[in-house]
């Protein structure tokens, strides 16, 4: 469900300056049959050895990534983390926590009327 979310939201999406990606412990055949069946439109990464997962934190204790979104900015800084991930509205709720923090748009010069 998150990764269809994810998909139909890809135009909406499309309109920040960012780019996104979902990551997970699957094997990288696994991920890639998985992003074909679900016509996923960005990245599936692949973490099979976990690194990833247990550097982020979001490895839960039966091994498998907790449903978390991590905002970083172009600095490198975490911004925000989501640990309240819905599946069914991650797409949505990804546009939302974009416009809240003020994420550019594709196109804006950053430049404010005065």
């Amino acid at each position: 469900m998150q990764c269809k979310a994810l998909r139909d939201s890809a135009l909406e999406i499309g309109n920040f300056d960012v780019a996104y990606f979902m990551v997970s412990v699957d094997s990288l055949e696994d991920n890639t049959a998985f992003a074909e069946q679900n016509r996923a439109n960005f990245p599936v990464l692949a973490d099979p050895d976990r690194t990833v997962s247990e550097a982020y934190g979001v490895l839960s204790e039966r091994g498998y990534a907790n449903r978390w979104t991590y905002f970083i900015d172009p600095a490198g800084m975490i911004v925000r983390v989501d640990r309240e991930v819905d599946p069914r509205t991650a797409g949505a709720d990804l546009v939302a926590h974009l416009d809240e923090l003020e994420v550019p748009r594709t196109g804006d010069s950053g430049a404010t009327e005065g």
